[in-house]
C-alpha cells in the first residue's frame, strides 16, 4: 500500500514524532507507513486522517501493478509496447508512477486493453494488487 502520509506530513511542518504522538503509535510506526511496508490498522488510519485533514482515501492508496511489470522490461520490450499502444515511451514510462485512479482518467479503454495484452496480462490485472502485510 502506498501512502501520502510523508507528503502531507511535512506540507504541514509536522516532524514524524509529533505525528506519532498524535495518532498514538511509535515514530518507527510513521516510517513504516511512509515508505510503504506497513498496513495500518483501520483505526490508525482515522487518527491519520483526521490529524493530517485528509480522507483516507487520499492518503491510502493501492500500488498499480503497472510498475512491477514495466520495471521487469527491456527498453526494446517497453518501446514495442509503447509502439503497439499508439502511444510514446515516456507516456507508457508514467504509467508507473500513477494510482488506479489517474490511470483511467489519463488513459482510455482500449489504450489500457492494448497495453494490457502486450504485458500478457488480463486487463483488469493492470490495476490494483492486494496490499502485502
Amino acid at each position: 500500500m502506498v501512502s501520502r502520509i510523508k507528503q502531507l506530513r511535512e506540507e504541514l511542518e509536522l516532524p514524524q514524532l509529533e505525528l506519532a504522538k498524535l495518532v498514538g503509535v511509535s515514530r518507527q510506526t510513521i516510517y513504516y507507513l511512509e515508505r510503504g511496508s506497513y498496513n495500518p490498522s483501520l483505526t490508525i488510519s482515522f487518527k491519520i486522517s483526521e490529524i493530517l485533514k485528509k480522507p483516507i482515501n487520499e492518503i491510502f492508496y493501492q500500488e498499480s501493478v503497472i510498475k512491477d511489470i514495466l520495471e521487469g522490461k527491456s527498453l526494446a520490450e517497453l518501446r514495442e509496447i509503447a509502439e503497439i499502444a499508439g502511444i510514446n515511451l515516456e507516456m507508457l514510462a508514467s504509467l508507473s508512477e500513477i494510482d488506479d485512479e489517474q490511470l483511467t482518467k489519463d488513459f482510455k479503454e482500449d489504450m489500457l486493453i492494448k497495453i494490457a495484452l502486450e504485458l500478457g496480462i488480463d486487463f483488469e490485472d493492470l490495476f490494483e494488487k492486494e496490499a502485502e502485510n
